[in-house]
């Protein structure tokens, strides 16, 4: 005997077609039904729910979500990595420079060559008192020859590789180095107006003012208009 509360309602059993509710409708099975009584597809549990207009599909070619949800936009581009700027390199050098930096190698032959010849006369140019005082060291006389003339070639060296060193990076295009071959320039000019009569007293000293007037026409050289240009420093952007 059944009871008003498990009475069912007509039209209203659970196995009956037209029942929303029960096991054997189509939205028992599964889905929703609609007024004709077919089930809509997508509409019943684990299904994905149909995409809204201008929206992409789930899944799709287009969905590029990771494991993080995040969607990366198709055919992003990765960032570029950071590089130093470079510094461009320098051109030619112009034909004034070339000739500049042979002229100071020329005159630094010629100093090396008057270095080397005076290092020989040192020891006959000693005055009384240079020669006792390497008496007083215990240095006979071949002893103190043999040193003045190794210091003399020594330092004859060391001023043709100052040349050398100067023409050289005058070439490349470093304005330090005109910078020190002006000054040595500047020394030199001093030395002919101070001494100009001395240098015509012996064929030594015409190689020591053929060397000086080399090295000045030489330095000359690097300031001219079309030299100017070369020892300015490039810039890290030139675009």
């Amino acid at each position: 005997m059944s009871t008003p509360e498990n009475t069912p309602e007509p039209g209203r059993e659970p196995n009956h077609p037209t029942n929303p509710d029960g096991p054997t409708s189509p939205a028992g099975a599964g889905g929703a039904a609609n007024p004709d009584g077919f089930t809509l597809p997508g509409s019943g549990p684990g299904s994905r729910p149909e995409p809204q207009y201008g929206q992409y599909a789930p899944g799709g070619p287009y969905d590029k979500s990771g494991p993080s949800g995040y969607t990366q936009p198709s055919g992003y581009a990765q960032p570029y990595s950071y590089a130093p700027p470079v510094k461009p390199a320098k051109g030619p050098a112009p034909r004034e420079v070339i000739i500049g930096s042979w002229l100071i190698i020329a005159a630094g032959v010629l100093s090396l060559i008057n270095n080397i010849i005076t290092s020989f006369s040192l020891p006959s140019i000693m005055t009384s008192q240079e020669q006792e005082a390497f008496a007083e060291t215990g240095l006979d006389e071949e002893g103190v020859s043999s040193f003045l003339i190794s210091f003399g070639i020594v330092v004859a060296l060391i001023g043709f590789a100052i040349y050398l060193l100067i023409a050289l990076f005058v070439r490349r295009g470093k304005n330090w180095a005109r910078i020190l071959g002006t000054v040595f320039a500047a020394f030199s000019l001093i030395g002919i107006l101070t001494m100009l009569g001395a240098y015509f007293t012996s064929p030594l000293s015409l190689i020591s003012l053929a060397s000086s007037l080399l090295g000045i026409a030489g330095i000359v050289m690097l300031y001219l208009r079309p030299s100017t240009p070369y020892f300015r420093k490039a810039p890290l952007y030139p675009y």
